[in-house]
């Protein structure tokens, strides 16, 4: 099983913003089969999140909004970062995300 890879930011390059919320995209974005990572403080790894909301129910900051990329293969609904400056470091959907997609950078 993959898990995000912690070290991205050394071996990626930031490939575009996110149109809507403005976050950093690394890493290959070839909707809808790859996807990259999203987020610098808040980072989500689109090609492995699995859509199953553990990280937005457990966010005490509201920190994630879904977003859609149909025909991707492990989910359609992925968590968005969309307010990844309103993270406070609980690490909760980090702890709660069954498939390591998430990665939190401290401040």
């Amino acid at each position: 099983m993959s898990t995000i890879d912690p070290d991205f930011k050394e071996k990626l390059t930031v490939v575009k913003n996110h149109e809507e919320y403005g976050y950093k995209i690394w890493g290959a974005f070839e909707p809808p089969k790859k996807l990259g990572i999203h987020g610098d403080r808040v980072a989500v790894d689109f090609d492995i999140c699995i859509g199953d909301g553990a990280c937005v129910d457990v966010c005490p900051e509201d920190v994630f909004e879904w977003v859609e990329y149909e025909g991707h293969d492990a989910s359609t609904k992925k968590a968005a970062p969309a307010r990844e400056d309103d993270c406070i470091e609980c690490l909760a959907c980090e702890d709660d995300c069954p498939v390591v997609a998430i990665k939190i950078y401290q401040m």
